[in-house]
């Protein structure tokens, strides 16, 4: 059998051209020429009948193919923690791809109509033009992973509860517990503005990055909310807008977030302690537009909160529709996933506006534009910017087996238990003293200058890595969903070693704070709040304070150079005792403390040094 047909040449077409007719061979060859086309008409309808049959076979083996990359491409969304390069998740989208190819756009399918009234600039960006692309970019992929991320935290976050208040309150303490607040708006010209997924896995942001993050988890559950803005009291024409608060949709009221108190605004019930947690009964908008005395509880001695009655006169709801949630691509996406693969990959900024109608006390209610700001100023990087985001994600990519990308990721994923799980890669990511020795050593050894400078490189990157997993280690021990799961004890040693949290020693205080709490000692905690050094949330810290201790005795505020004084404590190891996950049975459960002997005990960042401490820890 031939498996080329001959090619179409000169010659051959002379050979076709003195090929003899019919008529010369007489009446007998034309008989037999009339009964074989005879024959071939017969054999043609054959040939048509496997024809069809082929094609519907192509068919079905190219349909089984596309859902193969579906599938493919939504289990790899799945175990992204596996992939720390960029290979996987381009990969995700290319396989997305080879599936969309004979999809079609739903019918019912447009572009949002809120789109349209982006400003000029922001209306103009690529990636608005695109929304009706069935084919996905590599922006989608990220997009993809965050939404990913997004659900997975939201699921374990929540907890037990049902009622969509609750849920929102406890995924709004997680958001105040785990991205530690960063100074500043995120409009700052020299700063890179942060988009969600980045800072889920960073760990840190400012107030508006909390906001949006903590909107797209409540998203994951089916929750309505919108960042609420205020006019710029700076800016005389009132077109400026400051983000305030994130306001949770219930029954046509909002109950107000605030993201840099770290704190719901407590409404007329006020707050109490409970059992370990510190119990907010969040305002509405409604109660503090008709009593703002409300928001004056939050002063605490010359910390005034910047809201009053005259602001809230024109209080704007934003809703958030980042340009992934309003793409058809998506839409295609989320309306096949079930399960628990089910992810919020899509919103209605129209339909929410619709349900804000009834809400009352709203100047206006508009489309959000910093996510899309933030996509402009990201496509306008500097050289020494993308060199700073480089640098950011190389923590996540060195070492053997890349632990710190695993352990984020699983930690992400609420992944505590069993062998691998997230406790495991963060103690991986944490080389000891005397294994940075070695490195200073092998680099100091280095004759090739380039390699040595990349060999600082990675230096540097592991040792920041061992701070975000040491910091992160000790959000794990509090991270159970069953108060009886946490180990308040392994969480405070992490919490205190100094040396090593250099980069989050607000989150560590405030959270030190919170497991004082933990364990009944509200006064313990609020003396801890009150003793932060000035940072960013020092205000919240107050506020917190006040409500756990209205009446503490003489405590004097921190001003910018002041830290708690140096108490003495047992020096923890290198590696604190093994979490329940590892050991794999139940910690005792934790006794209510009555009294603590000294109140130093609880106070944070003792200089602790580390076992084994020496000058060659700090990398060159």
């Amino acid at each position: 059998m031939r498996l080329f047909a001959e090619p179409f040449t000169p010659d051959r077409r002379e050979r076709q051209e003195r090929s003899p007719r019919p008529s010369d061979f007489g009446f007998g060859v034309v008989l037999l020429t009339f009964i074989g086309v005879c024959g071939t008409l017969t054999l043609t309808g054959c040939r048509k009948d496997r024809q069809a049959e082929d094609s519907a076979m192509v068919a079905d083996t190219s349909s089984e193919w596309r859902e193969h990359h579906f599938a493919n491409a939504v289990d790899n969304l799945q175990r992204l923690e596996q992939f720390a390069g960029d290979e996987m998740r381009q990969q995700v989208v290319d396989r997305f791809n080879q599936w969309v190819q004979h999809e079609k756009l739903p019918a019912d399918w447009k572009v949002d109509p809120l789109v349209a009234g982006l400003p000029e600039p922001l209306k103009e960006l690529a990636i608005v033009h695109s929304l009706d692309r069935l084919s996905f970019l590599p922006i989608d992929g990220y997009a993809l992973q965050e939404a990913v991320w997004l659900r997975d935290v939201s699921n374990w976050a929540k907890g037990e509860q049902l009622e969509d208040l609750v849920l929102a309150q406890n995924l709004f303490d997680w958001t105040v517990c785990n991205i530690q607040l960063m100074p500043g708006t995120g409009r700052e010209p020299d700063r890179i503005p942060q988009q969600p997924w980045e800072t889920l896995l960073w760990g840190k942001g400012t107030a508006v990055d909390r906001a949006w993050v903590f909107v797209l988890l409540l998203r994951q559950q089916g929750i309505d909310a919108v960042v609420l803005a205020l006019p710029d009291p700076a800016d005389p024409t009132g077109k400026t807008l400051d983000p305030w608060a994130v306001g949770v949709l219930e029954e046509n009221e909002l109950y107000l977030f605030d993201p840099a108190l770290g704190l719901p605004i407590p409404g007329p019930d006020g707050a109490k302690f409970d059992n370990g947690r510190l119990l907010v009964s969040p305002a509405t908008l409604s109660d503090v537009v008709n009593d703002p005395a409300l928001l004056r509880n939050l002063d605490v001695k010359d910390h005034v909160y910047p809201v009053d009655a005259e602001r809230l006169a024109n209080v704007v709801a934003m809703v958030e529709a980042s340009t992934a949630y309003l793409e058809a691509r998506m839409n295609l996406i989320e309306s096949r996933l079930a399960g628990q693969q089910q992810v919020a990959l899509t919103t209605s900024p129209s339909a929410l506006v619709d349900r804000l109608k009834d809400v009352a006390h709203l100047a206006d209610r508009r489309l959000w534009i910093w996510p899309y700001e933030v996509l402009a100023r990201r496509g306008r990087l500097t050289d020494e910017q993308k060199k700073e985001l480089r640098e950011n994600m190389r923590p996540f990519r060195v070492g053997e087996g890349t632990p710190l990308w695993k352990g984020r990721v699983l930690h992400l994923k609420g992944v505590f238990d069993g062998m691998n799980n997230a406790t495991h890669y963060y103690q991986q990511a944490r080389p000891s003293t005397r294994d940075f020795a070695t490195m200073k050593r092998r680099i100091a050894e280095e004759p090739n200058l380039e390699t040595a400078r990349n060999m600082r490189g990675i230096l540097a990157a592991r040792q920041r890595g061992k701070e975000d997993a040491t910091y992160w280690l000790g959000l794990v021990a509090l991270a159970a969903s069953r108060p009886e799961d946490r180990n308040p004890e392994i969480a405070v040693d992490y919490f205190s070693m100094r040396p090593l949290l250099k980069s989050w020693e607000d989150g560590a205080f405030y959270n030190l704070g919170r497991v004082a709490e933990s364990v009944g000692q509200p006064k313990q905690a609020a003396m801890i709040y009150r003793t932060t050094p000035a940072t960013a949330g020092l205000h919240g810290n107050l506020v917190r304070a006040q409500l756990l201790d209205p009446t503490p005795a003489d405590v004097r505020l921190p001003d910018a150079e002041l830290e708690p004084k140096p108490a003495e404590r047992t020096e923890p190891s290198e590696h604190p005792q093994a979490t329940p996950a590892e050991k794999d049975e139940k910690p005792a459960k934790v006794e209510k403390v009555e009294k603590v002997e000294s109140p130093s005990e609880w106070l944070p960042f003792e200089e602790k040094p580390e076992k084994d401490a020496s000058p060659e820890m700090e990398p060159a």
